[in-house]
């Protein structure tokens, strides 16, 4: 019985259309492993710190970082998802880059009231992909200090609303 079985199992095997394909699923881990790397060494300088899990893989957000000059030093790979910009393109811009003509002036208001008193903000705005079409982004943003109290950076958790 074995035997035929280990027969009939070779036969469905061989029919099988397998084509081995290169192994890039450690590029996948190696990039996350970086991702995680790269965020990890921003809460370094922060008093207090986020788990990066948690908030991408659990809550399904984005994460956008940037210093006290409101320039972004960290994007998460998904914003391209999300906006249709890879994290590189992004490095060293504002994240006034993703408002235009439809985000309202009161949302821009808030965000930059709230940014200039160095408080947490949510806001829900029109941003824009690359290719210029708009999405509803909500936005949790919190201000992150040194130990000194001293503002080293702001990290938005972003998200298409819905």
């Amino acid at each position: 019985m074995t035997e035929q079985y280990e027969i009939a199992l070779a036969k469905y095997y061989n029919k099988l259309r397998i084509v081995p394909v290169p192994l890039i699923a450690w590029d996948i881990f190696a990039s996350h492993d970086l991702e995680i790397n790269n965020y990890n060494s921003f809460q370094n300088h922060w008093k207090k710190k986020e788990n990066f899990s948690e908030v991408v893989y659990q809550a399904k957000r984005e994460i956008i970082i940037t210093n006290a000059n409101q320039e972004i030093v960290f994007a998460t790979q998904g914003i391209y998802h999300m906006n249709g910009y890879h994290p590189h393109e992004v490095i060293g811009k504002s994240p006034k880059m993703f408002q235009g003509k439809l985000t309202t002036q009161e949302s821009r208001d808030t965000i930059r009231t709230a940014i200039k008193s160095q408080l947490p903000f949510k806001e829900i705005v029109v941003n824009y992909k690359k290719d210029g079409s708009t999405y509803w982004c909500e936005i949790q943003a919190y201000p992150k200090f040194n130990n000194k109290g001293e503002l080293v950076n702001y990290i938005a958790f972003e998200k298409i609303a819905s």
